[in-house]
Protein backbone atom coordinates (compact mmCIF):
# COMPACT_ATOMS: atom_id res chain seq x y z
CA UNK A 1 0.00 0.00 0.00
CA UNK A 2 2.84 2.03 0.87
CA UNK A 3 4.18 2.22 -2.98
CA UNK A 4 0.35 3.79 -3.80
CA UNK A 5 1.94 7.02 -2.14
CA UNK A 6 5.49 6.75 -2.93
CA UNK A 7 7.43 6.33 -5.69
CA UNK A 8 8.57 3.24 -6.87
CA UNK A 9 12.22 4.76 -8.01
CA UNK A 10 13.03 6.81 -5.07
CA UNK A 11 15.92 7.89 -3.57
CA UNK A 12 17.72 8.82 -0.59
CA UNK A 13 20.07 12.30 -1.01
CA UNK A 14 23.15 10.24 -0.85
CA UNK A 15 21.94 7.89 -3.64
CA UNK A 16 20.05 10.74 -5.67
CA UNK A 17 21.76 12.42 -8.97
CA UNK A 18 22.97 16.00 -8.91
CA UNK A 19 20.00 17.98 -11.04
CA UNK A 20 21.20 19.01 -14.83
CA UNK A 21 21.63 22.40 -15.52
CA UNK A 22 21.12 23.44 -19.20
CA UNK A 23 22.97 25.84 -21.06
CA UNK A 24 20.12 28.60 -20.16
CA UNK A 25 20.36 28.16 -17.09
CA UNK A 26 16.92 26.29 -16.52
CA UNK A 27 17.37 22.52 -15.71
CA UNK A 28 16.53 19.22 -17.15
CA UNK A 29 12.80 18.02 -15.95
CA UNK A 30 12.86 14.71 -14.30
CA UNK A 31 9.40 13.96 -12.94
CA UNK A 32 7.39 11.73 -14.96
CA UNK A 33 3.44 10.84 -14.96
CA UNK A 34 4.39 8.18 -11.65
CA UNK A 35 5.23 10.48 -10.25
CA UNK A 36 2.55 13.11 -10.92
CA UNK A 37 -0.30 10.54 -10.12
CA UNK A 38 1.61 9.87 -6.65
CA UNK A 39 1.42 13.89 -5.89
CA UNK A 40 -2.66 13.51 -6.95
CA UNK A 41 -2.57 10.38 -4.39
CA UNK A 42 -0.80 11.96 -1.39
CA UNK A 43 -3.31 15.20 -1.86
CA UNK A 44 -6.43 13.00 -1.93
CA UNK A 45 -5.06 11.09 1.29
CA UNK A 46 -4.21 13.67 3.04
CA UNK A 47 -7.33 16.61 1.32
CA UNK A 48 -7.54 19.01 4.10
CA UNK A 49 -6.81 16.76 6.99
CA UNK A 50 -3.81 19.41 7.71
CA UNK A 51 -6.01 22.59 7.37
CA UNK A 52 -4.21 25.47 8.66
CA UNK A 53 -5.53 29.20 9.34
CA UNK A 54 -2.22 30.38 8.71
CA UNK A 55 -1.66 29.18 5.13
CA UNK A 56 -5.07 27.23 4.76
CA UNK A 57 -4.54 24.11 2.46
CA UNK A 58 -0.56 24.76 2.08
CA UNK A 59 0.44 21.54 4.33
CA UNK A 60 -1.12 19.49 1.99
CA UNK A 61 0.18 20.59 -1.00
CA UNK A 62 3.82 20.26 0.81
CA UNK A 63 2.48 16.50 1.73
CA UNK A 64 1.61 16.26 -1.54
CA UNK A 65 4.71 17.49 -3.21
CA UNK A 66 7.15 15.58 -0.96
CA UNK A 67 8.54 12.90 -2.88
CA UNK A 68 8.59 15.33 -6.65
CA UNK A 69 10.23 17.89 -4.84
CA UNK A 70 13.14 15.32 -3.70
CA UNK A 71 13.63 13.85 -7.17
CA UNK A 72 13.97 17.46 -8.69
CA UNK A 73 16.45 18.54 -6.46
CA UNK A 74 17.96 15.21 -6.30
CA UNK A 75 21.02 15.25 -3.77
CA UNK A 76 20.76 18.80 -3.08
CA UNK A 77 19.38 18.70 0.74
CA UNK A 78 19.80 22.31 1.02
CA UNK A 79 17.38 23.35 -2.34
CA UNK A 80 14.88 20.46 -0.97
CA UNK A 81 14.54 22.08 2.12
CA UNK A 82 13.80 24.96 0.92
CA UNK A 83 11.49 24.38 -1.68
CA UNK A 84 9.37 22.33 1.33
CA UNK A 85 9.56 25.56 3.67
CA UNK A 86 8.35 27.75 0.09
CA UNK A 87 5.45 24.85 -0.30
CA UNK A 88 4.68 25.16 3.24
CA UNK A 89 4.74 28.96 3.54
CA UNK A 90 2.62 29.63 0.15
CA UNK A 91 -1.02 30.32 0.78
CA UNK A 92 -2.89 27.95 -0.97
CA UNK A 93 -7.08 27.04 -0.90
CA UNK A 94 -8.76 25.26 -3.77
CA UNK A 95 -11.58 23.26 -4.23
CA UNK A 96 -9.99 19.60 -3.52
CA UNK A 97 -10.97 17.84 -7.05
CA UNK A 98 -9.63 20.24 -9.08
CA UNK A 99 -6.36 21.77 -6.91
CA UNK A 100 -3.91 19.45 -8.62
CA UNK A 101 -4.51 21.16 -11.80
CA UNK A 102 -2.79 24.34 -10.16
CA UNK A 103 -0.72 22.27 -8.21
CA UNK A 104 0.71 20.32 -11.25
CA UNK A 105 1.73 23.70 -13.29
CA UNK A 106 3.19 25.01 -10.29
CA UNK A 107 5.68 21.40 -10.27
CA UNK A 108 6.07 21.83 -13.89
CA UNK A 109 7.30 25.44 -13.34
CA UNK A 110 9.72 24.29 -10.43
CA UNK A 111 11.07 21.15 -11.89
CA UNK A 112 12.39 23.25 -15.34
CA UNK A 113 13.65 26.49 -13.34
CA UNK A 114 14.37 25.13 -9.71
CA UNK A 115 14.68 28.04 -6.84
CA UNK A 116 14.59 30.15 -9.64
CA UNK A 117 10.74 29.56 -10.88
CA UNK A 118 9.70 29.57 -6.79
CA UNK A 119 8.21 32.79 -6.90
CA UNK A 120 6.57 32.17 -10.03
CA UNK A 121 5.01 29.20 -8.91
CA UNK A 122 3.71 30.69 -5.72
CA UNK A 123 2.51 33.73 -7.54
CA UNK A 124 0.38 31.27 -9.84
CA UNK A 125 -1.03 29.34 -7.41
CA UNK A 126 -2.38 32.65 -5.41
CA UNK A 127 -3.78 33.68 -8.70
CA UNK A 128 -5.16 30.89 -10.08
CA UNK A 129 -6.84 29.05 -6.88
CA UNK A 130 -10.11 31.20 -7.18
CA UNK A 131 -10.78 31.43 -10.47
CA UNK A 132 -10.21 27.28 -11.19
CA UNK A 133 -12.23 26.90 -7.29
CA UNK A 134 -15.05 28.94 -9.33
CA UNK A 135 -15.68 25.95 -12.19
CA UNK A 136 -14.97 23.50 -9.57
CA UNK A 137 -17.32 24.38 -7.26
CA UNK A 138 -19.94 24.62 -10.45
CA UNK A 139 -18.85 21.33 -11.95
CA UNK A 140 -18.00 19.13 -9.27
CA UNK A 141 -19.88 20.54 -6.31
CA UNK A 142 -23.22 22.22 -7.49
CA UNK A 143 -23.88 20.83 -10.94
CA UNK A 144 -23.88 16.90 -10.21
CA UNK A 145 -25.99 17.87 -6.45
CA UNK A 146 -28.83 19.16 -8.02
CA UNK A 147 -29.21 17.92 -11.46
CA UNK A 148 -27.64 14.04 -10.82
CA UNK A 149 -28.50 13.86 -7.61
CA UNK A 150 -32.17 14.64 -7.82
CA UNK A 151 -32.24 12.02 -10.60
CA UNK A 152 -30.38 9.94 -8.33
CA UNK A 153 -32.49 10.50 -5.08
CA UNK A 154 -35.82 10.25 -6.96
CA UNK A 155 -35.00 6.94 -8.89
CA UNK A 156 -33.89 5.75 -5.53
CA UNK A 157 -37.11 7.09 -3.72
CA UNK A 158 -39.51 4.73 -6.39
CA UNK A 159 -37.30 1.72 -5.88
CA UNK A 160 -34.84 1.45 -8.36
CA UNK A 161 -31.44 0.24 -7.57
CA UNK A 162 -30.11 2.43 -10.72
CA UNK A 163 -30.43 5.80 -8.86
CA UNK A 164 -28.03 4.65 -6.37
CA UNK A 165 -25.54 3.14 -8.75
CA UNK A 166 -25.60 6.54 -10.69
CA UNK A 167 -24.95 8.26 -7.73
CA UNK A 168 -21.64 6.06 -6.93
CA UNK A 169 -20.28 6.33 -10.83
CA UNK A 170 -20.08 10.02 -10.66
CA UNK A 171 -18.37 9.47 -7.54
CA UNK A 172 -15.95 7.30 -8.75
CA UNK A 173 -15.79 9.50 -11.74
CA UNK A 174 -14.62 12.53 -9.76
CA UNK A 175 -12.15 10.26 -7.77
CA UNK A 176 -10.54 8.96 -10.87
CA UNK A 177 -10.43 12.51 -11.95
CA UNK A 178 -8.42 13.31 -8.99
CA UNK A 179 -6.07 10.51 -9.15
CA UNK A 180 -4.30 11.93 -12.50
CA UNK A 181 -5.48 16.09 -12.42
CA UNK A 182 -1.49 16.24 -11.17
CA UNK A 183 -0.66 15.51 -15.10
CA UNK A 184 -2.83 17.63 -16.69
CA UNK A 185 -2.05 20.54 -14.82
CA UNK A 186 1.48 19.73 -15.07
CA UNK A 187 1.33 19.37 -18.84
CA UNK A 188 -0.11 22.46 -18.69
CA UNK A 189 2.65 24.22 -16.96
CA UNK A 190 5.22 22.78 -18.74
CA UNK A 191 3.80 24.31 -21.94
CA UNK A 192 3.68 27.58 -20.54
CA UNK A 193 7.25 27.27 -20.27
CA UNK A 194 8.45 25.64 -23.65
CA UNK A 195 6.97 28.42 -25.24
CA UNK A 196 7.83 31.39 -23.20
CA UNK A 197 11.51 30.01 -23.18
CA UNK A 198 13.55 33.22 -21.61
CA UNK A 199 10.58 34.98 -21.53
CA UNK A 200 9.55 33.28 -17.74
CA UNK A 201 10.39 36.76 -16.08
CA UNK A 202 7.69 38.35 -17.86
CA UNK A 203 5.61 35.46 -17.30
CA UNK A 204 6.53 35.91 -13.41
CA UNK A 205 5.15 39.69 -13.62
CA UNK A 206 2.24 38.31 -15.14
CA UNK A 207 1.17 35.96 -12.61
CA UNK A 208 2.55 38.26 -9.52
CA UNK A 209 -0.04 41.23 -11.04
CA UNK A 210 -2.89 38.37 -11.32
CA UNK A 211 -1.97 37.58 -7.47
CA UNK A 212 -2.37 40.84 -6.10
CA UNK A 213 -5.42 41.48 -8.14
CA UNK A 214 -7.20 38.52 -6.64
CA UNK A 215 -5.95 39.13 -3.13
CA UNK A 216 -6.75 42.89 -3.30
CA UNK A 217 -10.41 42.32 -5.05
CA UNK A 218 -10.69 40.13 -1.11
CA UNK A 219 -10.21 42.89 0.85
CA UNK A 220 -13.42 44.53 -0.59
CA UNK A 221 -15.50 41.09 -0.39
CA UNK A 222 -13.74 39.77 2.46
CA UNK A 223 -13.42 42.29 4.94
CA UNK A 224 -16.01 44.35 6.59
CA UNK A 225 -15.25 46.64 9.14
CA UNK A 226 -18.19 49.51 10.22
CA UNK A 227 -18.00 52.64 12.92
CA UNK A 228 -21.22 53.97 14.07
CA UNK A 229 -19.94 56.74 15.37
CA UNK A 230 -21.39 59.76 14.89
CA UNK A 231 -20.72 63.30 14.92
CA UNK A 232 -23.65 65.54 16.20
CA UNK A 233 -23.56 69.48 16.27
CA UNK A 234 -26.63 71.04 17.23
CA UNK A 235 -29.32 69.43 14.77
CA UNK A 236 -27.00 68.70 12.56
CA UNK A 237 -25.61 64.69 12.48
CA UNK A 238 -22.64 63.18 10.48
CA UNK A 239 -22.15 59.71 10.28
CA UNK A 240 -18.07 59.10 10.46
CA UNK A 241 -18.66 55.93 8.06
CA UNK A 242 -21.08 57.07 6.06
CA UNK A 243 -20.44 61.05 5.81
CA UNK A 244 -16.46 61.04 6.27
CA UNK A 245 -15.05 57.88 4.75
CA UNK A 246 -16.66 55.99 2.74
CA UNK A 247 -16.53 59.80 0.78
CA UNK A 248 -13.32 59.89 1.16
CA UNK A 249 -12.18 55.47 0.11
CA UNK A 250 -15.15 53.30 0.10
CA UNK A 251 -13.96 50.49 2.43
CA UNK A 252 -11.14 53.00 3.37
CA UNK A 253 -11.11 50.86 7.08
CA UNK A 254 -10.80 47.42 5.40
CA UNK A 255 -8.11 48.88 2.91
CA UNK A 256 -6.51 50.46 5.82
CA UNK A 257 -6.39 46.91 8.36
CA UNK A 258 -5.81 44.90 5.56
CA UNK A 259 -2.13 47.73 4.98
CA UNK A 260 -1.14 47.48 8.08
CA UNK A 261 -1.78 43.47 8.42
CA UNK A 262 0.81 43.02 5.83
CA UNK A 263 3.31 45.55 7.06
CA UNK A 264 2.94 43.04 10.05
CA UNK A 265 3.54 39.91 7.98
CA UNK A 266 6.50 41.52 6.65
CA UNK A 267 8.12 42.48 9.94
CA UNK A 268 7.89 38.80 11.02
CA UNK A 269 5.02 39.01 13.17
CA UNK A 270 3.27 35.02 13.62
CA UNK A 271 -0.11 35.22 11.78
CA UNK A 272 -1.38 33.78 14.99
CA UNK A 273 -0.50 36.93 17.14
CA UNK A 274 -2.03 38.85 14.48
CA UNK A 275 -5.42 37.01 14.60
CA UNK A 276 -4.84 37.42 18.86
CA UNK A 277 -4.56 41.14 18.16
CA UNK A 278 -7.79 41.76 15.89
CA UNK A 279 -9.62 40.11 18.06
CA UNK A 280 -8.83 42.01 21.18
CA UNK A 281 -8.55 44.92 19.41
CA UNK A 282 -12.35 44.53 17.95
CA UNK A 283 -13.65 43.47 21.87
CA UNK A 284 -12.22 46.48 22.88
CA UNK A 285 -13.58 49.30 19.88
CA UNK A 286 -16.98 47.23 20.21
CA UNK A 287 -17.09 47.90 23.93
CA UNK A 288 -16.23 51.57 23.51
CA UNK A 289 -19.22 51.97 20.31
CA UNK A 290 -16.08 52.59 18.33
CA UNK A 291 -17.02 49.52 15.79
CA UNK A 292 -20.23 47.98 15.56
CA UNK A 293 -22.38 45.74 12.96
CA UNK A 294 -22.99 47.95 9.81
CA UNK A 295 -27.06 48.10 9.38
CA UNK A 296 -28.95 46.13 6.66
CA UNK A 297 -28.51 47.32 3.37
Amino acid sequence: MSSFFKPKDFKDFNEAPSPVQLPDGSYEPVLTKEDLKVCSRRMWLMDTVSYSYATQNAPCAAFAAYYALRKIYGNDEDAFNKAMLNQLDCVFNATPPVCGLVLGAGLAIEDKQHEAGMQAENDLKVGLMGPISGIGDVFIWILPMTILGSIAGYMAMQGSPVGILLWVALWMAVLGWRLQNYNQGYGAGASVITKLGDKVSTMTDAASILGLTVVGSLIFSAISIYTPLTFTYGEISLALQVGVLDQIFPNLLAVLTACGVYKLIKKGVKLNWIIFGIIVICWACAAFGILGVAPAA
